[in-house]
């Protein structure tokens, strides 16, 4: 599946690549055009009018070959406008209508990779979502006790411990989907999780182990307090940041 989603985005690229070249293709198609029918066009109305002035020899002549020259000449321009004009559209519309099939294209293709876009975001917020509830979980200060204590704890180390892995395992094959900083900012924010994990899984080994001094027990306890009210009081500002994210890529808009 990730193979398509790679294929869909380079599809994207070059299909802007291709519109961008056509665009410039019309673009200089045209100006060449003008610029060598106008150079004909001017061209071969000085020839003429150069050997119409040769024949001349008054001022009167003169005078008359000006007013027909003007009247001449504007008749002669109006008519090389409207034939410039069906010769341009001859030209330029095979070229609109490549650029409007592959705008199509285009369109198609970026429907087809939002609705996977949004499919991917709504399952990586469910697995970002899950990975926070199951570290608040975790590292709560007081946990409460139903059945057996081990047994419990071992359940939220667990969950922990899945939440997380599927939460960067698909995160990692889905992250051609957003822009790099946002990537960044995933990736740090993940990190923050296994890095607090992994020391507030080390301290409480240490207390359980009951080989340690009070002193350490103390530094252990401490830490881990300290660990459970970051996760709980401060990561969900930073889930607030990655919502609004989401729901700028979904355009979801607020009401009024």
């Amino acid at each position: 599946m990730s193979g398509i989603f790679l294929w869909v985005f380079l599809q994207e690229i070059i299909i802007l690549d291709i519109m961008g070249e056509y665009i410039i293709e019309i673009i200089i198609t045209v100006i060449l055009f003008l610029i060598a029918s106008y150079l004909i066009f001017y061209k071969a109305w000085l020839n003429a009018l150069g050997n119409e002035v040769a024949k001349l020899s008054t001022v009167e002549e003169l005078t008359n070959l000006k007013e027909s020259v003007k009247k001449e000449f504007n008749e002669s321009l109006e008519a090389y406008k409207a034939r410039l004009s069906n010769e341009l559209s001859l030209k330029i519309e095979p070229l609109k209508a490549e650029l409007e099939k592959n705008n199509i294209t285009y369109q198609i293709q970026f429907g087809f990779l939002h609705q996977e876009r949004a499919k991917v975001i709504l399952e990586l917020y469910h697995k970002l979502i899950e990975l926070h509830s199951a570290m608040v979980d975790w590292t709560a200060f007081l946990q409460p006790v139903v059945e057996d204590a081990e047994k419990e704890d071992t359940a939220r180390i667990e969950r922990v411990n899945k939440a997380i892995y599927e939460f960067q395992n698909f995160y990692v094959y889905h992250k051609l989907f957003f822009q790099k900083s946002f990537c960044d900012f995933i990736d740090s924010f993940s990190k923050e999780y296994w890095d607090k994990g992994w020391e507030f899984g080390y301290s409480q080994g240490r207390i359980k182990s009951g080989e340690i001094t009070k002193e350490y027990y103390k530094e252990y306890t401490e830490k881990m307090s300290k660990i459970s009210h970051e996760i709980k009081d401060n990561f969900p500002a930073k889930i607030a940041d990655i919502e609004d994210k989401f729901r700028k890529l979904l355009k979801v808009e607020d009401e009024e």
